[in-house]
């Protein structure tokens, strides 16, 4: 999979991220010079500006080489957004996007940690785990934040876990009464094309979960919520066919990197 490079760091861009969003109005005139505007809601183009500095000469080659392989402008590529969230319907857990366990009943609009009511309590009955998953389409080797509010009312486990291949990483988490953010991260060495995100909810466990995220970067930012469509990219392309570097010092370099897809 050709997807845009993570730096040493496992971040995806640095801070400030300038992300732009253009539409299209379709306008069609009458001869007595009326005219009949509606929103071409398919055309939709997103733009970002990643700004780099600081950067090694390791991670300036990784750009470069990537750039040169995509021809510039003229190839597609994944582009991972650094400012969205990689998981889709990220509030409807019932969605087809999720694999659920037959087991597990789910509840919607139940009391969430930010004082709204769009978190979900899962309810396991039985005494074995049960599971709720989603797959991206992603690099298996990048490094992920894959984080989540959850709660319950009698104390129980659940498990974070995050699967490319042969390669699994999890967590156990503790579950209490009060809200708490719990947090996997890391990297796998796999060429697998994808990446599986799991939560399993432990036997008997009634939990309350909320702002399910997945970031292709080390830790976990603001929450972002999501509906059919997350910040996965399959077809992102440069702007231009000219690549922005600037040496600043002794294995040290900047750099200004312009991406767009349509949405």
């Amino acid at each position: 999979m050709d997807c845009f490079p993570q730096l040493a760091s496992g971040a995806t861009g640095q801070f400030p991220i300038r992300k732009r969003r253009s539409t299209r109005t379709v306008v069609n005139e009458a001869a007595d010079g009326r005219q009949i505007k509606w929103p071409d809601t398919g055309d939709a183009v997103l733009e970002w500006e990643l700004p780099f500095e600081g950067i090694t000469d390791d991670e300036r080659d990784r750009i470069e080489h990537f750039f040169a392989g995509m021809e510039g402008s003229l190839k597609s590529f994944t582009f991972l957004d650094p400012t969205d969230n990689l998981l889709e319907w990220s509030e409807d857990l019932g969605a087809t996007i999720w694999e659920k366990d037959p087991q597990l009943s789910l509840t919607s609009g139940v009391a969430d940690p930010l004082g709204s009511t769009r978190a979900t309590r899962i309810a396991n009955p039985t005494a074995a785990e049960g599971w709720l998953k989603q797959t991206i389409n992603a690099p298996g080797t990048y490094v992920y934040a894959f984080s989540v509010y959850a709660r319950a009312a009698s104390e129980g486990e659940m498990r974070l876990s995050r699967v490319s291949g042969s390669s699994v990483q999890e967590i156990s988490c503790q579950l209490g009464a009060q809200w708490k953010r719990y947090l996997l991260t890391g990297g796998f060495a796999t060429a697998e094309d994808a990446v599986r995100f799991e939560l399993q909810i432990g036997a008997y466990v009634n939990a309350e979960v909320f702002g399910l995220q997945v970031e292709a970067q080390p830790g976990a930012s603001t929450y972002r919520p999501t509906l059919s469509r997350s910040g996965v990219y399959a077809a992102a392309k440069f702007q231009n066919d000219v690549l922005e570097i600037t040496h600043t010092g002794p294995g040290q370099h900047s750099a200004r990197v312009l991406i767009r897809a349509r949405r």
